[in-house]
């Protein structure tokens, strides 16, 4: 009797028990093979497709600009950390291009005219100057709109023995971080100054929010605190489909080879 009354309760336990709810909400689906996307701080996600085509959409996933601009060149990096004025990167052009929140053109800068032989990479710097890592002399540079020199790093590879080609620099208003896949990431203070180097590699985007570091690496989206150097890391959905992630308030977006889905979470 003792038996069967274990058995039936195991049995009520197991078909009581449910699996525990997803974190994460769908809200949009965007049909399009993107190479690469890019958020700013209001939730838009700019997304670059593989015709070099640049898309403007809001946080629910709604088609708000289209590149009025059309450019020869293929498009390396959107800078959105300004939501109203956006750095268009064309590395293979060492030039940029400034679009309004309208994604209509504003100006540019070439980069070979001001000091710059070869930028890796660039960014948008606090004061809306220019950051750019040139790998002509492995410099960390920041430049105004006039294209006049403010600060140098000096060659970087006083502190790193590796040759670098960073991907992605952010300013953050108070620390420049450079990010390489294989030397890590190096901060600089804004006067371009090295200060150290954290030792993370990722060949996605290092999202700095507030005191943390979001990056996509093996499946997981990490989390790093930089005040307790610790990590924590959760897993996204269908992780082994992922290419790249980019994390905003409560939207984690997704681009897959074919789509990009934008999770509420």
């Amino acid at each position: 009797m003792m038996r069967i009354m274990l058995i039936l309760l195991c049995v009520c336990l197991l078909t009581g028990m449910q699996q525990p709810a997803s974190p994460f909400r769908l809200i949009s689906t965007i049909q399009t093979e993107a190479k690469d996307i890019e958020t700013d701080r209001l939730g838009n996600l700019y997304v670059v497709t593989k015709t070099n085509q640049l898309y403007k959409y809001s946080s629910e996933g709604k088609l708000l600009s289209t590149l009025n601009y059309k450019y020869v060149g293929n498009i390396s990096y959107v800078d959105a950390t300004n939501p109203l004025e956006l750095y268009i990167f064309y590395r293979e052009l060492n030039k940029i291009i400034y679009l309004d929140n309208n994604l209509a053109y504003r100006g540019e800068t070439d980069l070979s005219r001001v000091g710059i032989g070869q930028a890796s990479s660039i960014a948008r710097a606090f004061d809306n100057g220019i950051w750019a890592f040139d790998i002509a002399d492995m410099q960390l540079k920041k430049l105004n709109k006039k294209g006049e020199t403010e600060q140098l790093s000096g060659n970087v590879r006083q502190f790193v023995s590796s040759r670098l080609q960073p991907g992605y620099i952010h300013d953050n208003t108070q620390r420049v971080l450079v990010s390489d896949t294989t030397a890590g990431i190096l901060v600089f203070d804004v006067f371009a100054t090295y200060i150290k180097t954290i030792p993370i590699k990722s060949d996605s985007h290092i999202k700095p929010i507030e005191n943390n570091l979001y990056y996509f690496a093996e499946g997981m989206m990490h989390i790093y605190d930089q005040t307790s150097f610790k990590t924590r890391s959760f897993q996204v959905p269908d992780a082994e489909q992922v290419i790249d992630v980019s994390i905003e308030k409560s939207r984690l977006y997704i681009m897959r080879a074919d789509r990009i889905e934008v999770f509420e979470f």
